[in-house]
């Protein structure tokens, strides 16, 4: 594909230079570099910002920044570009007039979206939008300290709705998404990333310090502002004896004497009494943040509010446990109980509770860290993202039809792409991120053939179509699949009416599925769930009352994370945008987990026959 992406204000070469980034400008620098890695042709287009910087300049093989000459040629807040973004799209568009259209835009920011909307509407090019915050939930909590235009939740509403496709950051933006209005079935949830190369457990710490004594090392990162909470570390430090805290963001070191909330963290510590517990230490380059974490025994993110939060991720891939606030992208990028703590934001006591239990428990808090590294790196390392983005890029461009708008401008439009065009290029994407999750199926054939022959069961779960696809799977496993073998001992939950309606009338819907695992379900069984959202209540209840009763508990979903794949031992996710795609892919993941099976029973000489397909991978 050739893809345009869209950065109004924050360049991608801020991260790849000397220049100090931000969380903007790395996500697009790391999803460009990701994308061309997998043979796309991206060009980003970001404004102008000094006279002196070339039309183009090219940064790795694939990747080519363009510096649209509107607006004037210095720096220039955020919030005062929105008078200049028709300019950017009139530009932009007169460019690929020129050079040939992409086959897809990818626009970040709200006011990126403006411009790649009226641009790409006006060459029938697709448009997929992030936001990376919303308007809304900024308002929400900075209130009149809010500096954005006016008219920013309107028109981020109109961009959520115009967008061919929109790629959330989280569940939570998703929510707020549909609490504007918008429909969401274009929505998809693709986190951000972080490079688990560069930030790992392996390698040294720093050894900077407080000067007293062998506390234990307590760690936040970021931008010295109100709204990411450091005062609450602050105050959770007197009912935590014999930990430090460093801080480290804000402007460089010698220049936090002059920083508002600099002074206003120190003159709180000294207040409480930990002033000696208190290290800000300002800006330090991105080379050494790795053994900055390392240093640490826990690291705490405790925003009021957070779009995603790229602290959380790169404490994980160092291998670090975390407790963080339970809003926005934190609810999806730390697992409760499992990488680290969430705790209500906005709550010291909490707070503290939570610090001091993992501080109390060194192997507990060590196991949470080797779980948020290994999480890091199967959920949001760069390349995961890049392939997921790119799956979402690929359906948005097929899309397309040549002319289309311009055509129907003049009287000349033509039809759009058929359902079964699009349905083809969705099950395709599904197809993709299936195929990069062959490992899993195969650990799962070779589970299933430990579990079923030693006289373990198979529950499976579904509503609607997914029901059926329940069925199918137990079906497969009683009777046969590829070859004949003995019957093995599966159920499909739900699959006769007496039992249905008894639950449904003495204990409501959402024991419908929880009940029958309860009666049926025994330790070690394999409890398989299949849900194109994983969302669905009573399969969540389901979930959880297996976990409860020792079943190993598998997912097979929609595009992730969601709520299932958070209660999930493990999970199989088809990233596809619709319920009709995902449902297909999952037909076909059940018939590969078949022939796995069959190809562990085979090499346990089990099968009367060989399977027909070995190759599952």
């Amino acid at each position: 594909m050739r893809i345009a992406m869209v950065s109004e204000h924050a360049s991608p070469l801020a991260a790849l230079g000397e220049a100090d980034a931000g969380g903007q400008n790395v996500h697009v620098a790391e999803l460009a570099l990701g994308l061309a890695r997998l043979g796309h042709e991206v060009q980003v287009y970001t404004r102008r910002d000094d006279a002196a910087l070339p039309e183009r300049v090219a940064v790795a093989p694939g990747v080519c920044v363009v510096h649209v000459p509107v607006g004037p040629p210095r720096t220039v807040p955020k919030d005062d570009l929105l008078p200049h973004m028709d300019a950017f799209a009139d530009w932009m568009a007169e460019d690929w007039q020129r050079t040939g259209d992409p086959d897809v835009v990818h626009a970040h920011f709200w006011m990126s979206g403006l411009a790649a909307l009226r641009a790409g509407r006006a060459r029938g090019v697709p448009v997929a939008q992030t936001f990376h915050a919303l308007g809304s939930v900024k308002r929400r909590h900075q209130g009149q300290s809010d500096t954005s235009p006016p008219e920013r939740l309107e028109l981020e509403r109109w961009i959520a709705r115009e967008a061919d496709a929109v790629i959330a950051t989280c569940r939570d933006e998703v929510e707020e998404l549909a609490d504007m209005g918008v429909r969401t079935a274009h929505v998809h949830v693709v986190p951000c990333g972080v490079d688990t190369a560069h930030f790992s457990p392996s390698g040294p710490a720093w050894d900077h310090g407080l000067p007293r004594g062998r506390r234990a090392r307590l760690l936040a990162v970021g931008r010295l502002v109100e709204r990411k909470g450091f005062d609450l570390a602050v105050r959770a430090l007197p009912d935590l004896p014999d930990a430090e805290l460093v801080v480290v963001g804000g402007p460089p070191v010698e220049r936090l004497d002059a920083d508002p909330e600099a002074r206003r963290l120190r003159a709180l510590a000294e207040e409480l009494g930990v002033g000696d517990r208190l290290l800000l230490t300002g800006q330090r380059p991105h080379e050494a943040m790795p053994a900055i974490y390392r240093s640490a025994a826990v690291v705490l993110a405790v925003p009021w509010y957070e779009p995603f939060g790229i602290t959380p991720l790169e404490a994980a891939a160092c291998g670090r446990p975390l407790v963080g606030s339970a809003v926005g992208g934190l609810l999806d990028s730390v697992e409760d109980g499992v990488s680290g703590r969430l705790v209500p934001p906005r709550d010291v006591e909490a707070l503290a509770s939570a610090v001091r239990g993992l501080l109390a428990d060194p192997d507990g808090a060590a196991r949470m860290g080797r779980r948020a590294r290994a999480r890091a790196v199967e959920l949001f390392d760069w390349s995961v993202v890049a392939a997921r983005t790119e799956g979402v890029l690929e359906m948005t461009a097929a899309r397309r039809v040549p002319d289309q708008r311009r055509g129907a401008a003049t009287g000349r439009g033509e039809p759009g792409p058929s359902w079964l065009h699009v349905h083809a290029a969705e099950v395709d994407g599904g197809m993709r991120s299936l195929l990069g999750q062959s490992d899993r199926i195969r650990s799962w054939g070779e589970q299933l053939a430990t579990t079923l022959v030693d006289g373990g069961r198979l529950l499976a779960v579904g509503n609607g179509g997914s029901a059926a696809e329940a069925q199918h799977l137990t079906a497969e496993l009683v009777g046969r699949c590829f070859t004949d073998r003995r019957p093995l001992s599966a159920i499909a939950l739900c699959a006769e009416t007496s039992s249905l309606t008894a639950i449904l009338n003495d204990y409501g819907p959402d024991e419908v599925f929880a009940r029958q695992v309860e009666a049926h379900g025994r330790p070690g069984d394999v409890l398989v769930l299949l849900s194109t959202s994983g969302t669905s209540s009573n399969v969540l209840h389901a979930a959880k009352r297996g976990s409860e009763r020792g079943l190993r508990v598998w997912a097979l979903t929609g595009p992730g994370p969601n709520p299932l794949t958070g209660l999930a031992d493990e999970s199989l996710v088809v990233e596809a945008p619709s319920t009709a795609a995902v449902q297909e892919v999952q037909l076909v993941a059940i018939h590969a987990l078949c022939a796995a099976l069959d190809d562990a029973l085979t090499a346990r000489g089990l099968m009367e026959a060989g399977p027909v397909c070995r190759q599952v991978s």
